[in-house]
C-alpha cells in the first residue's frame, strides 16, 4: 500500500508491521540493525526500487480481486498497538469480520521464487510475509490473515495465514526489547548493519575518529581473499574455454546426468557515450548527470 510523506515520518516513531520481519531477522533486504538506524533517524531515506513502485501500483488491483472473493473490504486502515510501539497500516479488512488482508506482488521484474510461494489457499509464503501477517492479526485481534497476491507467471493467487501464538509472542517480546534500544539509542549487539544501510548513514564533514586496527586489517585481508578468489575463478574459466577449443559447446556428466555447457554469441545494444561526447557535446552535456558516492581507501599519513 503506498504511504504518504506524513505517514512515513510517523512510522519513525513506531514499528510498522512491514518492519517486523527485519526486527526478527527474516527480511532478506534489511536486518534489525538497519531498522534501528532508520528508527533512530541516522540514515537518509532510501529511494524505492522499480519493483517496489510497481508493487504499490498493482496492489489496489489485487485488493479489487480479493474483494470479489472475500466480500466487501474496508481499505487503508490504520491501527496502533501503543503498548508494543507497533503501528499497522492495513491494506484492507473484511467488513463482515474485521479479518486483515495483506496484498502482495512478486515476480513482476524477474523470475518468481517458486520455493517461497506455494499452493493456493495455504500459508506457503515467505517467512517475512508470515511475520507481517501476524503483526496484522495481533493489532486486529483476529486469527486469520488473508494474502491475495499477483505472482509473475501465475497470476492472482489467494493465501491464508492462521494465527500462531509462538510467532506472536516473539513479535511482542521482540518489539519491547527493540524499542528500548531505540529510545536509549543503544546499537543492537552482535548484529552488523547491511552495507546498503551503513552507506546511507549521515556523516559529519571532516570529522576524524580513531579506528580499531584489527577491524581495518580484517577488511583489507578480506579484500585480498576476494581478489585471490576472483583470480582462481578467472583461471578456471579460462581452462574451460581452452578445453572447448574452437567449439561453441561441450558435454559433460555430473552424478550420472549428461549436461551441456554452451559458449554462444549474445548481442546487446548500448549507447556509444564516447561517440556522443565527441560528436554531440551539447546533447551529452544536457543529459549528463553527476553521481556522488563514497569510497573507502587506506593511505599513509605523514609523520
Amino acid at each position: 500500500m503506498p504511504i504518504t510523506e506524513a505517514e512515513r515520518i510517523e512510522r519513525k516513531n513506531y514499528i510498522g508491521c512491514s518492519d517486523l520481519p527485519a526486527m526478527l531477522g527474516v527480511d532478506p533486504y534489511r536486518n534489525a540493525y538497519d531498522l534501528w538506524l532508520d528508527k533512530t533517524d541516522q540514515v537518509d531515506d532510501a529511494k524505492y526500487s522499480e519493483a517496489a513502485e510497481a508493487g504499490n501500483l498493482f496492489e489496489p488491483g489485487v485488493i479489487d480481486w480479493a474483494e470479489q472473493r472475500l466480500g466487501p473490504l474496508r481499505r487503508n486502515v490504520e491501527l496502533k498497538l501503543e503498548a508494543f510501539h507497533i503501528i499497522d497500516h492495513l491494506d484492507a479488512q473484511i467488513i463482515e469480520n474485521d479479518e486483515p488482508v495483506e496484498a502482495k506482488t512478486s515476480g513482476l521484474f524477474g523470475i518468481l521464487n517458486e520455493d517461497e510461494w506455494g499452493e493456493a489457499n495455504t500459508d506457503e509464503l515467505p517467512d517475512r510475509v508470515i511475520v507481517q501477517c501476524h503483526g496484522h492479526m495481533i493489532c486486529t485481534d483476529r486469527k486469520v490473515c488473508h494474502v491475495p497476491a499477483f505472482l509473475g507467471g501465475r497470476g492472482f493467487v489467494m493465501f491464508h495465514v492462521v494465527f500462531d501464538q509462538v510467532i506472536a509472542d516473539a513479535i511482542m517480546e521482540g518489539a519491547l526489547s527493540f524499542w528500548e534500544h531505540v529510545e536509549q539509542r543503544l546499537p543492537l549487539p552482535n548484529i552488523v548493519p547491511s552495507v546498503s544501510f551503513i552507506k546511507r548513514l549521515r556523516r559529519i564533514p571532516k570529522k576524524l575518529v580513531q579506528l580499531d586496527t584489527q577491524l581495518v586489517e580484517a577488511w583489507l585481508d578480506a579484500k585480498k581473499t576476494v581478489k585471490w578468489s576472483e583470480q582462481v575463478l578467472e583461471d578456471a574459466y579460462a581452462e574451460v574455454l581452452t578445453a572447448l577449443g574452437d567449439a561453441e559447446a561441450g558435454t559433460f556428466t555430473v552424478a550420472g546426468e549428461s549436461q551441456m555447457l554452451t559458449y554462444y554469441e549474445h548481442t546487446t545494444m548500448r549507447i556509444d557515450s564516447k561517440r556522443i561526447r565527441a560528436e554531440k557535446p551539447d546533447i551529452a552535456k544536457e543529459y549528463s548527470k553527476a553521481s556522488t558516492f563514497r569510497v573507502a581507501r587506506v593511505k599513509k599519513l605523514k609523520q
